[in-house]
């Protein structure tokens, strides 16, 4: 298990972060993102700097984070465990590209579309802050919560 998942002190939703630049795409677990702010809309993501997600944001200002419900664990453990350099996360995952060409997730509770504001470093993460540009809600899962970091647990 990744340490940013079983060494977390604090309880928090999951979801992941998809990047594409070109024809390479990946998708990472995160847990530590949120709004900034309703007005202008964005949110910020933090990712560690030696990752292969931080080496292709570094190539693109677009990104999506997907937030995910209770039902896709194996999805955020296999995210979260296996790297993008090894392995193509999002030929796994039934992924799509919106109108304005953002990768969403089919099920997940949210996928919002960001264009990156400010990268500001702190230590060995990047916080990526980016305006929302576009969001997709899945109403029909409004039954199900947001996947926490303690579902992930053995």
């Amino acid at each position: 298990m990744s340490p940013y998942i079983s060494k977390s002190v604090i309880e928090s939703a999951v979801g992941l972060v998809l990047v594409r630049v070109g024809d390479v795409s990946n998708a990472m677990t995160v847990s530590c993102f949120s709004e900034v702010a309703h007005h202008p809309t964005a949110l910020w993501v933090s990712i560690a700097q030696n990752t292969h997600t931080h080496s292709l944001l570094e190539q693109t200002s677009e990104f999506s984070l997907i937030v995910l419900n209770q039902t896709q664990r194996e999805i955020a453990i296999t995210c979260g465990t296996v790297s993008g350099k090894v392995r193509d996360k999002c030929a796994d995952l039934d992924v799509y590209l919106n109108q304005s060409g953002f990768l969403f997730l089919r099920g997940a509770l949210a996928s919002t579309g960001c264009r990156v504001r400010q990268r500001l470093e702190v230590g060995d993460h990047t916080l990526f802050v980016g305006d929302i540009i576009e969001t997709e809600l899945e109403s029909r899962k409004s039954h199900l919560r947001q996947l926490l970091l303690s579902d992930l647990g053995d």
